[in-house]
């Protein structure tokens, strides 16, 4: 674990970029710099996370990880996978909380330790309110995500998650299928049969790309929450309105 030394420039600009730091001027995130860690974790690595022995904040430079809880029977649940650009902040999970992440590619964090972040929220009003949407927009997924899981059958949640990632990751599909399983609460057969019955409807994953034969296939799989980037969104074409 390093601080940051080198390439400043190409993290000042990252972070510059990042929701955690809007309205916040360059030069207040160069102050931060120093203060930053550096982690680098090699695929397929793990850590567990303990609130009372490293709370804090991470932030993912490059990689992917999934959160993943597993109970006494070695069943696991992938809790959320976080990818470039996506924070975690078990600073701010309950102190007997305990979960694992586990690297599924090399991955680079930044890390800010409690004192940093709660001195930050007390002289920085911006980062403050910065700290808070993230809070309440990670609240808000987990909410859309026990809807998604308790109230559709796997298709639906199949034509969700896709309908999510051609807005949102610009079509391509950010994980892969075996892990999409994993994640969507399903078995690799079942995923296999849902992907068929989307494919009947023209919906396919070609070479990590999600494909539509119209482009307007997966818009009754959309909501008004994952749509809200889509081109279509609020306009005459647009189911949803």
């Amino acid at each position: 674990m390093n601080a940051i030394p080198n390439n400043k420039l190409q993290y000042l600009k990252f972070l510059s970029e990042l929701p955690l730091f809007n309205d916040i001027q360059d030069q207040e995130i160069e102050l931060l710099l120093p203060l930053i860690k550096v982690i680098n974790y090699q695929k397929r690595e793990m850590f567990f996370i303990n609130v009372d022995k490293r709370p804090g904040l991470y932030i993912t430079f490059d990689g992917q990880f999934k959160l993943t809880k597993v109970n006494e029977r070695g069943d696991e649940m992938i809790i959320r996978v976080v990818s470039n650009g996506e924070v975690i902040s078990p600073m701010h999970f309950s102190q007997y909380y305990e979960a694992s992440a586990e690297f599924i590619k090399d991955t680079t964090l930044f890390y800010l330790s409690e004192d940093t972040v709660n001195q930050l929220v007390k002289d920085n009003s911006s980062f403050a309110k910065n700290i808070i949407n993230m809070l309440a927009e990670n609240i808000q997924s987990l909410m859309m995500a026990a809807e998604v899981w308790r109230l559709k059958n796997t298709k639906e949640r199949l034509g969700w998650f896709l309908a999510s990632a051609n807005t949102n990751n610009l079509g391509k599909l950010p994980i892969s299928k075996s892990l999409l399983a994993s994640y969507l609460g399903m078995t690799a057969e079942s995923l296999s049969r849902a992907l068929k019955k989307l494919g009947d409807e023209g919906i396919k994953i070609e070479h990590k790309m999600i494909k539509q034969e119209t482009g307007k296939e997966l818009c009754s799989y959309c909501d008004r929450v994952i749509g809200v980037n889509c081109n279509l969104f609020g306009s005459k074409n647009c189911p949803l309105f």
